[in-house]
């Protein structure tokens, strides 16, 4: 596997060869062209090799041979897995000696023309791009735009890929429909060449082909000789090839060297990608079309419109707004945008005039509604440590117009009590992002004590520190007194339910405490009468006390849970045994559940925590919750008149107490009127019973709820959190 994995990862091998040496700068374009489009789109890291074969300057009939050689001894031990061959006669050096440097690599040529593939027949596993360097459309396109020219001059060299071409250009000539009077001048000395170029007529046609070699085995550069060629010539020069571009040639039907690169990087690509070279035959290269040089119409006075349609028109002459747009671009902007700045800069200082006196205005229309809405308006810079604030602030510190503005005049006014939380509040909204909202006493001259809640937040540019703090100063001292006032009215209407509860049990009280009376009575007469006697049994005498003593402390525990419940102060907090608060609660209740024939029973958990409470407003929360389950039962069958008292602690931090009833139970529509003001079920009920249960439950950090139980009847939950939570959560 470690294997396999090693060999996923190997870099592909592909050679370029070029069958002329690096000056042939057709094979070059086609060589970039390629390993371009290898590196771009193969899967894996492609190594490309490339070699010169350098066949147009070399005849040596042996130099084949050595070249082979050499290829075998240089890639003996790394193998190319393709071969690209570049020039057209690489082909058949590459079908001769494969098996020597490259056994069984797969081929892939170009610039191979239809005739030479179809003579050299390679084998199956030789691909690549068809160059059909159509001379014929070349030909038609100096038709087109010289109709009048009736010589034609055709020039090859002597070279092996020149004299493939002196076939093909006569065959091409001499089928035409129109008829020229042809010249071929192939095979002609350098010198030569050149001497009967200059006698060609004006009006005629010169189409250069390829020039390898001259008549006396001088070899060239063919993209060098038509580029020294075209200056000369008297006559128009044309050819197929898109290398002699540039170099004074027209134009002619052809196809660019770095789209036959291109083409053939794809075939190698599917090779490399697995696919068999022999189901991919040979590509014609689709990136042909009819190309001039502007530069060479104009020479000529050649008339662009006479160009089929799509030809490409290279090197065209820029106009002045052409060559030089960006700068008159530039120049353009320039101005404009000083003319738009001048404007703007005018513009500006009329908004900012207006802008002013708005602002003025908007600042006095502000200060106005926050003074109107009694509120104060300030803000801190904890840079410079410099305060702004508006008047009213002053008024509501008690602060003069001639005192300076400090953080410390301001807090110089709170309540000693109160400074700290001041001071704490400003440091939190000192913090990133900081927010605080809180209320202070404010001491004014004559001892005059004021309530301000200040809102506050900080600013800061960007993610650092705050730089500044602003807010508000509200009086909110009528809030307050009307909040002391409605808690004293609470409190006033909770002490009544508290006594009108303890009305309705009068009877049951009376009773609860004439029992120990009557106990205590029987039990002081008995002693009486043992002690007249002449020998009086002093033990009974003192069991007789004892019992007396026992059912006084019994009333007077009766008269203790009355005078609590009855009394009426300020509420306190304490920790609260939960179950205790139930027992005591029961027995009060003791009498009034026997003269009603209710059943009680109390399941209450072991371990269970404390809460801090008013134990008496708990009690009384109790007192409620049970009166209302006896209530409820009024129509039920004296044996199923039960209720059910229990605590339990549902999760860490909660005690609840539930009491269940069996009565009728409430519709479902009514669960969510219970606790609304006046709102009752009973025929002379207030309705304010569940209201204040609810608003002590809340007011001790818990939750009142009620529900119809399943199995019938009503079941209500207290639930409150356990004096660990609470003490944790202040």
């Amino acid at each position: 596997m470690a294997a396999a994995a090693r060999a996923d990862e190997a870099p592909r091998r592909v050679l370029l060869l070029h069958a002329f040496n690096y000056t042939f700068p057709a094979t070059g374009l086609i060589a970039d062209a390629a390993r371009k489009r290898l590196l771009e789109r193969s899967a894996r890291k492609v190594e490309i090799d490339a070699d010169f074969l350098d066949l147009a300057r070399v005849s040596d009939p042996g130099h084949a041979g050595r070249m082979a050689t050499f290829l075998r001894d240089k890639y003996a031990r790394t193998p190319p897995e393709v071969v690209m061959t570049l020039g057209s006669a690489a082909l058949p050096f590459i079908v001769e000696h494969r098996d020597a440097f490259a056994p069984k690599a797969p081929v892939v040529f170009t610039s191979v023309s239809p005739q030479s593939y179809t003579t050299l027949r390679p084998p199956s596993d030789v691909t690549g791009i068809i160059t059909e360097f159509d001379l014929d459309k070349t030909l038609a396109l100096a038709e087109r735009l010289q109709p009048d020219a009736r010589r034609l001059f055709v020039i090859a060299g002597s070279g092996a890929t020149d004299r493939r071409w002196h076939p093909v250009a006569r065959d091409v000539v001499e089928s035409r429909q129109r008829k020229f009077e042809a010249t071929y001048l192939f095979g002609l000395p350098y010198e030569e060449l050149f001497a009967r170029l200059k006698e060609v007529p004006r009006d005629a046609i010169v189409i250069v082909l390829t020039v390898f070699a001259d008549g006396t085995g001088k070899t060239f550069v063919p993209a060098e000789v038509a580029a020294a060629l075209a200056p000369l010539s008297p006559a128009p020069v044309y050819a197929p090839y898109d290398t002699y571009l540039g170099g004074g040639i027209v134009g002619g039907f052809m196809e660019t060297f770095e789209s036959v690169g291109a083409a053939a990087a794809d075939l190698v690509l599917e090779i490399l990608s697995g696919k068999d070279p022999a189901t991919l035959p040979p590509r014609t290269n689709p990136g042909q079309a009819y190309r001039v040089d502007s530069r060479a119409m104009q020479r000529w006075g050649l008339d662009e419109s006479r160009l089929p349609a799509g030809t490409l028109v290279l090197h065209r002459p820029v106009s002045l707004w052409h060559q030089h747009r960006g700068l008159i671009l530039a120049v353009l902007l320039i101005f404009a945008v000083q003319t738009a700045f001048l404007v703007a800069l005018v513009v500006q200082r009329r908004q900012r005039r207006v802008a002013e006196h708005l602002l003025d205005e908007s600042e006095e229309r502000m200060r106005f509604a926050a003074t109107a809405v009694n509120i104060g308006l300030w803000q801190f810079d904890l840079a410079t440590e410099e305060l702004w604030a508006t008047d009213h602030c002053r008024t509501m510190f008690g602060l003069g117009s001639d005192v300076r503005l400090t953080r410390e005049t301001f807090l110089a006014a709170v309540h000693p009590e109160d400074r700290e939380l001041a001071l704490s509040s400003l440091r939190e909204v000192s913090r990133p992002g900081g927010s605080v909202i809180g209320d202070v006493r404010v001491i004014l001259p004559g001892e005059q004590v004021r309530w301000v809640r200040v809102r506050a937040r900080s600013h800061s540019e960007g993610p650092t520190a705050p730089t500044r703090v602003s807010g508000i100063f509200i009086d909110v001292t009528e809030q307050k007194e009307a909040e002391a006032e409605a808690a004293l009215q609470r409190q006033e209407v909770t002490h009544l339910m508290r006594v009108s509860a303890l009305g309705q049990l009068s009877g049951a009280i009376a009773h609860e405490i004439n029992q120990p009376l009557t106990a205590i009575l029987s039990n002081a007469q008995a002693a009486l009468h043992m002690a007249g006697e002449d020998a009086p049994n002093m033990a009974e005498i003192r069991e007789a006390l004892s019992d007396i003593i026992h059912e006084d402390n019994r009333a007077g525990e009766v008269i203790e849970r009355l005078r609590t419940l009855l009394k009426k102060g300020e509420v306190t907090s304490e920790a609260v045994d939960v179950n205790s608060i139930v027992r005591s609660t029961t027995a009060l209740l003791h009498s009034e559940l026997i003269n009603r024939r209710i059943n009680v029973e109390v399941d209450l958990a072991q371990s269970l925590p404390p809460t801090s409470a008013d134990a008496v407003q708990l009690q009384q929360v109790l007192l409620n919750l049970m009166m209302n389950a006896m209530d409820a039962m009024g129509s039920t069958p004296v044996p199923q008149r039960f209720v059910t008292v229990s605590t339990r602690t549902t999760r860490p931090g909660s005690v609840e107490v539930l009491v269940r009833d069996r009565g009728a139970g409430f519709p479902k529509a009514d669960e969510g009127r219970l606790f609304q003001p006046f709102y009752t079920t009973k025929v002379h009920g207030l309705g304010l019973g569940l209201t204040i249960c609810s608003t002590i439950a809340q007011a001790h950090g818990g939750k009142l709820t009620l529900a119809s139980d399943n199995t019938g009847g009503a079941v209500a939950t207290l639930s409150l959190p356990a004096q660990e939570m609470q003490i944790a959560a202040q």
